[in-house]
């Protein structure tokens, strides 16, 4: 008995050692004091595609108003660029183009997607190369129209209307006119 005795004490003990020491008197809490965290995601409509190609070089915001200014437009850290068939991301799923990127806490005038050259779509088992319309200057922008605040998360969801942006005429030739809604989300780090 005495030597059950002696084991509950040196096992409560232990408990008692590991949870002090495990434990600390601060809360480690990374704050983003002149900052905001960003996410972007990109999902697609349901489309009549077969595949629907597109090259994302880069995901930007226009921080300034002038947007003819060099510096108005600030590039993200992209994770996801390259050639995605967005007709996978329809129902639900989606590809994380920006993943937690701390970007300064300025308004954002607007967000765009800046398309590489390796764009195609297939229609009826056949494939064709899109071409992007000379309107759209190889990206697409939507109105965000947001000031960012410090200690925020913010995650714009990118819904991309597949149908409505791709035009294939008479002659074979298919044209991207890109189309996109864009959701914002605000969660709180603290």
């Amino acid at each position: 008995m005495k030597f059950l005795k002696s084991y509950k004490t040196a096992f409560y003990s232990l408990i008692l050692i590991l949870f002090f020491t495990s434990c600390s008197d601060e809360f480690d809490t990374e704050t983003y004091e002149n900052s905001a965290l960003v996410s972007v995601k990109l999902q697609a409509a349901p489309s009549t595609f077969s595949n629907v190609n597109i090259d994302i070089q880069d995901v930007q915001f226009r921080i300034l108003e002038d947007e003819n200014n060099p510096n108005a437009w600030v590039s993200l850290n992209a994770v996801n660029t390259g050639v995605h068939d967005i007709t996978q991301f329809s129902s639900g799923q989606i590809v994380v183009l920006v993943n937690f990127d701390e970007v300064p806490s300025k308004f954002v005038h607007n967000i765009r997607l800046v398309y590489g050259e390796e764009n195609s779509v297939v229609k009826d088992g056949i494939l064709y190369d899109l071409e992007m319309s000379p309107t759209s200057e190889h990206n697409s922008v939507n109105v965000v129209e947001k000031q960012l605040v410090s200690n925020k998360l913010y995650e714009f969801v990118i819904e991309f209307d597949v149908d409505n942006s791709i035009e294939v005429n008479s002659q074979g030739e298919a044209e991207l006119h890109p189309k996109m809604n864009t959701m914002l989300r605000l969660f709180n780090l603290f």
